[in-house]
């Protein structure tokens, strides 16, 4: 990871660089930015204009069997408000699993626009969608006679001396660092139709220049273009979305990031002009986290009131139930020994603190809780975190009664477990405990939580999957095994520690 405020070092080399050249690593959907970059070059020229329509900018390409893709208009793919899904219907047949858009060309993107049919007419609620982002870098290479990732290299890496950021490694391939979905080695993914949407490979360096030509605005290297890139222009998730690129917090403290995964890497963009930062974060594995590097900074940019203690606990109860985001999703809040935790759908719980009448924090997260109530009684919630908004509804006064268990009981469940197998690899299933809850990984799945299940001693459950956990003790009440209930029963046994 680099945090930057100031001037970025010199250091990115190009295909001649020595052994001390930065290694390149995949940066996925950032590569969504360069495009939105792309885009707003060519409003600034006045070569295109953000209503232009889908129909008239492939006018004698694509004949759309449905009036509503053909009105699609390029503020709505660049925005992800198309209503396009967020991957073409026949994707699945394009390529192997190991590099799946790599036999995904033009053509074929044609023809799944003709085709497609749409629930309705666009605009839509921002919903992410790779196949708009394909769409529109395909418009600009065809608007321009020249692939997406010449336009790249002769409008932004070109011009700004970022000879580290290709499409194509070409003698760049020995500094591609070797990308991993946790112990398992991947393929690079290559990209043809859907270039536009996640294609890139890039350096820390390469990525702090760019971050400063954004920070310098209209009266840097990528003139006014740079400004547009940052003009929010809907909304998304929880903020404002501009060129691509989320933004979040009010105008005159945003902040601006995009993320990207491939199967082997993760990665993180973001700048903070109020502050002159940016941070870069790019890592070799799929199942890495940059993104709490994300939630930290943003916490500290859009911090949240302290701590106030005085609440009695009895009061806490009230506030426990389940919660529907307006995002989507549902969030259970669970009074526990005078501490209230909420979590998200597969995330393990966190404590809130008080801050004021019906109000909670996550100070480390820069989360804020603010209740509302009716007739007395808490039903719906105020979410800020990171210079977003989100609105919670209460559905259900019932919530668990356990989000924690004792440091110790917990502690006895860890360890790793493994199933035998004839045929085929052992099941392996890896059980930690960390601050009274329980994770596990199996096999090369990331590791998710697991939730204690109400009335059934040492028995967990998934939440994303089908799958329950009955962990087998010993007459000395060790734990010594575990019966994974997914599609039949798995008996996986302790291993030595």
């Amino acid at each position: 990871m680099a945090r930057w405020q100031g001037r970025p070092s010199a250091g990115a080399g190009g295909p001649g660089a020595g052994a001390g050249a930065p290694p390149l690593f995949e940066i996925g959907s950032i590569s969504k930015v360069f495009t939105g970059l792309l885009l707003a070059q060519a409003v600034e020229r006045g070569d295109l204009t953000l209503d232009d329509r889908l129909d008239q900018v492939l006018a004698g390409r694509v004949v759309f069997g449905s009036p509503a893709v053909a009105a699609i208009t390029l503020r709505q793919l660049v925005t992800h408000s198309s209503c396009l899904p967020r991957l073409p219907p026949d994707f699945r047949e394009a390529g192997p699993p190991e590099s799946p858009y790599r036999r995904y060309d033009r053509p074929r993107m044609w023809a799944a626009l003709a085709s497609l049919q749409l629930a309705q007419a666009p605009p839509c609620a921002a919903s992410y969608s790779n196949l708009g982002f394909g769409v529109l870098g395909e418009i600009l290479s065809e608007r321009y006679g020249k692939p997406w990732s010449e336009l790249v290299r002769e409008r932004i890496t070109a011009p700004l001396g970022m000879a580290d950021t290709v499409q194509h490694l070409g003698d760049l391939a020995p500094r591609l660092a070797p990308g991993f979905d946790g112990r398992q080695p991947t393929t690079p993914w290559d990209m043809r139709a859907f270039a536009g949407a996640g294609a890139l490979r890039s350096t820390v360096p390469d990525m702090l220049r760019f971050s400063q030509a954004v920070l310098a605005g209209r009266n840097g290297p990528l003139g006014p273009a740079a400004e547009r890139l940052l003009t929010p222009l809907g909304r998304i998730d929880t903020g404002e979305i501009g060129y691509g690129v989320w933004i979040r917090g009010p105008q005159e403290r945003r902040s601006y990031f995009h993320e990207g995964w491939t199967s082997g890497y993760r990665s993180v963009w973001m700048v903070l002009p109020a502050t002159r930062e940016a941070v870069v974060l790019l890592t070799s594995n799929g199942q890495a986290q940059p993104w709490r590097v994300r939630n930290a900074l943003a916490a500290s940019h859009y911090p949240v009131a302290e701590p106030d203690t005085s609440l009695p606990p009895d009061q806490l109860p009230p506030y426990a139930g389940l919660y529907r985001s307006s995002l989507g999703g549902t969030i259970t809040v669970v009074a526990q020994d005078g501490v209230l935790y909420r979590r998200p759908v597969n995330v393990a719980f966190r404590p809130l603190a008080p801050a004021g009448p019906d109000r909670f924090v996550d100070r480390e997260q820069g989360l804020s809780y603010q209740f509302t109530r009716r007739d007395g009684q808490p039903v719906a919630a105020s979410v800020t975190q990171g210079g977003g908004s989100q609105t919670l509804t209460r559905i259900d006064a019932h919530a668990p009664a356990l989000a924690l268990l004792p440091d110790a009981v917990a502690a006895g469940y860890a360890g790793r477990f493994v199933a035998r197998r004839v045929f085929g690899a052992d099941l392996v299933l890896d059980v930690r405990a960390a601050d009274g809850q329980l994770a596990v990984q199996s096999g090369n799945f990331p590791r998710v939580p697991v939730f204690a299940v109400a009335g059934r001693p040492d028995r967990f459950a998934y939440e994303v999957v089908k799958a329950e956990l009955q962990f087998e003790r010993d007459a000395g009440g060790r734990v010594v095994a575990v019966v994974l209930h997914q599609n039949g029963e798995h008996r996986a046994v302790r291993q030595a520690d």
